[in-house]
């Protein structure tokens, strides 16, 4: 799909412009990491990696920018990212594109991507050995050393190690070893609360484990002992959806991408509504991208808040303020009245294709954050922000007061439609994930939609 106009704003947490690195020549600050390796006739060789721009190793001069000439390597072995992560920091993603794989720090990975820190060994078996050297180490050590609860450990047949993949309130996630299958996983890390209902976690987080879809993020397995809960998930290595459009230039996408992210995002939800799951905390933190690169393969995650029966009305309202409909904040001040997860599944959807249309305040006014989300008393996750900026939003939400920025939107007629629909305030009006699949913004590049995602996801599988 050829990029066209944009699809709206976003407020920016970092200015970044990921193509940067690819019109001026390398500096020392362009240089986010360097692999360093020896070749067969004993020569020592550097590899640099820059942000925005893949380091590719392999056999096939055309193919990469690394060429080891030896028959025991792929013609296009491996390729490695630098992306910036949620917590600030930085991930470096491999990954594997051979036929005979990569051994990292001695362990087998094959045919899919892992991530690799400062120090960390990755050798191509029987040929080049390379180490890498973060030039970030500090900053990632910190958050590791300030997040880590446990480390070091195995817990069934999973090792987890000591690097922290991100935290929050109640959960740590890090970074584990699944060795049977010669992949990595990310651990969560829950600590149980005193007098908890073992059987009800687990049952919870079991049904998550029967969820097979490629735009939600797996669970593998699932383990406790008396102080906490384990769930092993499947590795996105390409960051978050939210750090990915904040940097970009402009913090927008272009439209082509941001159909076929919607699209994606749509499949998923109905993926869930199918079987009458709501996952009720839908945002552009909670969803990963499975890879770095452009047009991403995109899952949704954290499933902390999902509900089955999810046709039924709830009480509890929980979720993030700036993505919750009109009959979720009216809930928050009225604790008779209710509201039911599948139509706000497709209301915060409508948030994330119009990019905040009730926030737009600037970027003080950004109201989630994925460094440090607070828990109230009734369990509702509120970001870190000033009380009067949340009650101008929950008003704006209410009084239907939506904003479009004229410049952006007014060639995207298509999609702006759509945003409205998902956005009406009865939730009875409102366009389900099936309606929204039939809009003319989808239909009019279905063809070409549907066949880019059966091309990436083959290639990822």
């Amino acid at each position: 799909m050829p990029p066209s106009q944009s699809f709206g704003e976003t407020q920016p947490v970092a200015s970044f412009d990921p193509s940067l690195s690819t019109r001026q020549s390398h500096t020392s600050e362009d240089i986010c990491a360097k692999f360093v390796t020896t070749t067969a006739d004993g020569r020592v060789e550097t590899l640099t990696l820059t942000m925005g721009k893949p380091l590719t190793i392999g056999r096939n001069p055309a193919l990469c920018s690394y060429v080891i000439p030896d028959i025991v390597v792929s013609s296009l072995h491996c390729k490695i990212h630098a992306v910036r992560s949620s917590t600030g920091g930085l991930i470096i993603s491999c990954q594997d594109l051979s036929t005979n794989g990569l051994v990292l720090n001695g362990h087998k990975v094959r045919k899919t991507s892992a991530i690799v820190m400062h120090g960390d060994i990755m050798k191509i078996p029987a040929s080049q050995t390379f180490q890498c050297v973060m030039k970030w180490k500090q900053l990632s050590q910190r958050i590791e050393t300030a997040s880590s609860q446990k480390q070091g450990y195995k817990v069934g047949s999973y090792v987890i190690t000591s690097h922290c993949l991100g935290s929050g309130s109640y959960a740590t996630v890090q970074l584990a070893l699944d060795t049977s299958a010669h992949r990595q996983v990310a651990c969560k890390i829950i600590k149980r609360k005193d007098g908890s209902d073992l059987k009800k976690e687990m049952k919870e987080a079991t049904l998550l484990m029967n969820l097979h879809h490629p735009n939600i993020n797996r669970v593998y397995a699932v383990d406790s002992d008396p102080e906490f809960l384990y769930i092993m998930l499947q590795l996105s290595t390409g960051g978050d959806l939210f750090t990915y459009i904040t940097n970009h230039s402009g913090h927008r996408l272009c439209e082509g991408e941001a159909k076929y992210i919607m699209y994606q995002l749509l499949k998923g939800i109905k993926y869930l509504h199918d079987r009458m799951i709501s996952h009720r905390d839908l945002k552009p933190e909670n969803i990963l991208l499975f890879s770095p690169g452009p047009y991403p393969r995109i899952q949704i995650a954290d499933f902390g808040l999902a509900r089955p029966k999810a046709y039924q009305e709830t009480l509890q309202v929980c979720g993030t303020i700036s993505y919750l409909p009109p009959e979720g904040i009216l809930a928050l001040d009225n604790k008779h009245l209710g509201y039911v997860g599948m139509p706000a599944d497709c209301w915060s959807a409508g948030v994330i294709l119009g990019s905040h249309p009730f926030d737009f305040e600037g970027p003080s006014s950004r109201t989630t954050t994925t460094m440090s989300d607070l828990v109230d008393s009734q369990g509702f996750l509120q970001s870190q922000h000033s009380i009067t900026q949340d009650e101008k939003i929950k008003r704006r939400i209410v009084d239907g007061q939506i904003y479009f920025c004229e410049p952006v939107w007014k060639p995207l007629s298509a999609a702006k439609l759509l945003v409205c629909h998902l956005l009406l305030p009865d939730p009875q009006k409102r366009a389900s994930v099936y309606a929204a699949f039939r809009s003319s913004w989808i239909i009019s590049d279905i063809g070409e939609l549907e066949d880019a995602y059966r091309e990436r996801i083959r290639s990822a599988s």
